[in-house]
């Protein structure tokens, strides 16, 4: 009887310990394994400040263009440094400031320089190319003739 105490105590000891280990594994490992990384918002972010120095906002609007500069560099650093949550919130403010700098340069007269695409726009090339056989066509298989006889 007092074996089977003792071995139910240490049982209980080690599944104790073990999940207060796991505890801590998880708590310090959590932190970094769990952090998402803001990839969409920096992408966000640097298509904003091209769309914003695309129609001259750096000349136009430099207050706003400026600060959202400044605030992607802030969030490039803090990405890398792994800053994820200050990372995510400087790239909004950097994509808000960008197209707020876009829409003001456009007011004051900025125009961009290629009109984009819809990419959900049908195809604008011909039904067939040039170059391209044409299944229907009456194949000729003899030798053009350039008037002389055999």
């Amino acid at each position: 009887m007092l074996k089977t105490v003792e071995r139910t105590l240490s049982l209980h000891r080690v599944k104790t310990y073990s999940l207060v280990a796991l505890y801590f594994v998880n708590a310090f490992a959590g932190c970094t394994i769990t952090a998402v990384r803001p990839a969409q918002e920096m992408s966000n972010m640097e298509v904003a400040l091209r769309a914003a120095k695309e129609v001259n906002a750096d000349v136009l609007a430099p207050e706003l263009y400026r600060m959202g500069l400044e605030s992607g560099m802030a969030a490039r650093r803090e990405y890398r440094f792994k800053n994820f949550f200050q990372a995510k919130q400087s790239a909004d403010q950097a994509r808000n400031f960008a197209e707020r700098a876009e829409f003001e340069a456009i007011r004051n007269g900025g125009k961009r320089e290629a009109i984009p695409q819809d990419p959900l726009a049908e195809p604008s090339y011909p039904e067939q190319p040039t170059g391209t056989p044409n299944p229907d066509a009456k194949t000729n298989t003899t030798a053009p003739s350039n008037g002389t006889k055999k």
